[in-house]
């Protein structure tokens, strides 16, 4: 079995007052999960930006590997919407999940 050491104390009752020091912040949970989806997993890119309303991730992937994050029917990137808006609430959190295309202006 897998522990979720992301949010989780060593005793498994509740969400740990430092989370990054306990195992990550939801842009690494986001890049180890997109890139164990990918065949180019070096290529992928999580960006975390803020708005007035909540935390953007932005992912980036190799053109090839679009159709596997977006998924039939766009399955896949649903699904990691649905798992990263749980795992922010879990921490407190309101965030978007947002898959950036690889030929568009990158941020600053």
């Amino acid at each position: 079995m897998v522990r979720a050491s992301f949010f989780m104390d060593d005793d498994s009752r509740g969400p740990s007052e430092d989370r990054k020091a306990k195992g990550g912040s939801l842009s690494e949970l986001l890049k180890y999960i997109v890139g164990n989806l990918v065949d180019n997993p070096d290529n992928v890119e999580v960006m975390e930006t803020e708005n007035e309303r909540a935390a953007v991730l932005k992912v980036r992937v190799n053109e090839a590997d679009m159709g596997k994050v977006i998924g039939k029917k766009g399955r896949i990137i649903k699904s990691l919407r649905i798992l990263m808006k749980a795992a922010a609430v879990h921490g407190g959190k309101s965030i978007s999940v947002e898959l950036i295309d690889r030929n568009s202006v990158k941020d600053t």
